[in-house]
């Protein structure tokens, strides 16, 4: 069974995740949501290469698409993986990629 470590920017995107879904839908789906994301990153963790490669933004990163979101990671080997962010899939990934590494 895989695991999965979460960036501070990924906890972050997650804590906004939950907060507006439990503004905008209720305390119920926000947990809902939650699981769900939860689940993915098990998920992935244990196939690690599931995800599509994105090298055009970062050597290594991959993605996975969950619902409204896209998951992005990279592999620390074929047991574990480190989600980096957790963005809607209408935002620049691209541009919160070089945020990230600005803040660092």
């Amino acid at each position: 069974m895989g695991v999965f470590a979460l960036t501070l920017a990924a906890k972050n995107d997650l804590r906004g995740i939950a907060r507006f879904t439990e503004e905008r839908w209720g305390r119920a789906q926000r947990l809902h949501y939650l699981k769900g994301l939860d689940e993915t990153f098990k998920i992935l963790a244990d196939s690690p290469r599931l995800g599509n490669p994105c090298d055009y933004i970062e050597p290594d990163l991959r993605k996975h698409p969950f619902q409204s979101h896209v998951v992005f990671y990279n592999c620390r080997s074929e047991e574990e993986i480190q989600v980096i962010r957790v963005l809607h899939k209408n935002m620049d990934a691209q541009y919160r990629m070089l945020l990230r590494h600005s803040e660092t």
